[in-house]
């Protein structure tokens, strides 16, 4: 019996750390990608104003080469690479434990 309560007891401890690590990496990751998401918009329409406030004729060269579609591609390319990069990072190494040794 006392064999059975020590397992019980480790169990909660490993599980109550894990679920903990867990919430603390998802929310972390959240933060981050919220932050990034809003950094790519407010650069995104910078840009998007900044070229509308071209001459017509520029505007209409720039849409033939495609440089709307170059630009988008770009961002989509960074925030990709960001969000492989905070799945597959590790960024929080330690445990998060409930008292205990």
């Amino acid at each position: 019996m006392p064999l059975a309560m020590m397992l019980v007891g480790l169990l909660m401890n490993v599980m109550g750390s894990l679920v903990g690590r867990a919430l603390l990496a998802l929310g972390m990751s959240f933060v981050t990608y919220k932050g990034l998401s809003t950094g790519i918009d407010w650069l995104f329409d910078g840009i998007k104003s900044n070229v509308s406030a071209l001459d017509p004729r520029v505007v209409q060269v720039l849409a033939f080469l495609w440089v709307d579609k170059a630009i988008s591609m770009l961002f989509s390319a960074y925030a990709a690479a960001a969000l492989i990069k905070m799945a597959g990072g590790n960024t929080i190494t330690k445990l998060v434990t409930k008292g205990g040794v």
